[in-house]
């Protein structure tokens, strides 16, 4: 998109920078939060949204770290639950690859997926995590300065 042109309701994202921009979120955050929750990642599980989320006060540094940390468990939860909301292969693509970190041609093989169609597959399990995250930061109820929009035009 040209700079100073307005986006229209109906642009749709470019695919290939979308993709490379949750590539990167994905690869920058995922295993940053998890040593700041000090957690393992195949521990997160999608979030259950039954009980209330509960105010903490932050006031001394032992708090203030458990504070932190459960931030980064909430993120963790959030970038699995959008990954679990998108559609047929690619949350098993996205688990599988930024969770477990397993090497591609593991993927092809559990997912019976061709050695050729795996970036395709990627980029569309990436594009739809782009899709589903502004709802997710809706439903985990974040400030408008914690909001990122991961979509690229």
């Amino acid at each position: 998109m040209i700079e100073g042109e307005q986006m229209s309701f109906w642009d749709l994202p470019d695919k290939d920078e979308t993709a490379a921009n949750v590539d990167a979120f994905l690869r920058g955050q995922i295993n940053r939060l998890a040593r700041q929750a000090g957690c393992k990642l195949t521990d997160i599980a999608s979030p259950d949204f039954s009980n209330p989320s509960v105010t903490r006060s932050r006031s001394n540094n032992v708090e203030e770290k458990m504070y932190k940390g459960l931030q980064a468990i909430e993120a963790l939860q959030a970038i699995r639950y959008t990954m679990d909301k998108t559609y047929g292969l690619s949350p098993q693509i996205l688990v599988k690859y930024y969770i477990q970190h397993k090497p591609v041609h593991a993927i092809n093989r559990e997912l019976l997926i061709d050695h050729d169609s795996f970036r395709k597959l990627k980029t569309k399990a990436l594009c739809e995590f782009a899709d589903c995250w502004n709802s997710t930061q809706e439903v985990f109820e974040w400030n408008d300065e914690d909001k990122l929009d991961l979509q690229v035009y």
